[in-house]
């Protein structure tokens, strides 16, 4: 009789500024992991979990072969995350795919603990990876499609927060396909200096966000053939002495917040050692909350 097994996973991560920076001006600790619902122990199905960190990590591919499938770091800005669960299954499917929001905390917020539950839908499984799925916790449901073995089908939950979850924006758009580069969070090891440009003839095309929630990455900045009116009131040389002033910034922890802000807004483009924006192309909110950061040098 066709038959399917359900079994849940649990995503989550852990994140908090550390008491001093390191040497090479990290700022926070954290820890992503990968476990089961409830203590169980998810040995029995699960043959290893991949975690795709950011390519500016030294050996951004972590490979975990047994439990706790964990990998902790430090750095100072906040990442897509690839994961992948492979399963000690002989059939279809031998892996599933999660894309995951690392997220760093803002300064002066409290802790992040985030856990995701994801359940996992096996149909018609072989019966030697039926029983490592029940060991783990599956439970049978029936009503699959179909003999022989199956694929499984993933559907997640919300994510959770605890302990300074507060702070956490909503989840981000994944990254399209198989790619392990992280689409729109910077980069981990990010440049000192975030670089901004103050003309506005030369600037990237507009942001993709839909509902305030989903931004992609802005391409490459390219010339275009006219000039489109400022969505701020600044005059050039105000935003050049702006400019000017953001570049000569050196806290870690001052970047980071600067970091944050833009990313609310979409409107940057991100290399492989910077973290580029276009003063012209922000709105007045956004360059009064830039300029906080200097007044107190002016």
């Amino acid at each position: 009789m066709a038959s399917s097994i359900q079994i849940k996973l649990v995503l989550g991560h852990s994140a908090q500024w550390r008491k001093k920076p390191t040497v090479e001006g990290y700022t926070h600790d954290w820890t992503i992991l990968v476990r089961g619902e409830d203590g169980q122990s998810i040995s029995h199905f699960v043959e290893k979990v991949v975690f795709f960190l950011h390519e500016s990590f030294a050996k951004p591919k972590r490979v975990v072969k047994e439990p706790p499938y964990q990998v902790s770091e430090s750095g100072y800005g906040s990442f897509n995350l690839p994961v992948e669960v492979y399963f000690r299954n002989k059939d279809e499917p031998k892996k599933v795919r999660f894309e995951y929001d690392l997220l760093l905390p803002n300064l002066n917020d409290p802790p992040i603990n985030q856990i995701r539950s994801e359940c996992l839908t096996f149909q018609n499984p072989s019966e030697e990876f039926r029983q490592k799925l029940l060991k783990a916790g599956g439970v049978e449901t029936g009503g699959g499609g179909g003999g022989g073995g199956g694929g499984g089908v993933v559907g997640g939950e919300k994510p959770k927060t605890g302990g300074g979850g507060g702070n956490v924006p909503k989840k981000r758009a994944a990254t399209g396909g198989d790619s392990d580069r992280p689409k729109k969070k910077s980069k981990t090891e990010r440049s000192k200096k975030a670089k901004s440009s103050s003309d506005s003839s030369e600037s990237s095309s507009d942001s993709e966000s839909g509902d305030g929630e989903d931004h992609s990455t802005l391409p490459p900045s390219r010339k275009t053939s006219s000039k489109k009116p400022l969505p701020n009131s600044w005059d050039t040389s105000a935003l050049k002495r702006l400019h000017k002033q953001l570049n000569s910034l050196q806290d870690p922890q001052q970047l980071q917040e600067i970091v944050n802000i833009i990313e609310q807004t979409g409107l940057y483009n991100l290399t492989t050692s910077t973290f580029d924006f276009d003063l012209c192309k922000l709105d007045d909110g956004t360059l009064s909350k830039l300029l906080k950061f200097v007044e107190p040098a002016s």
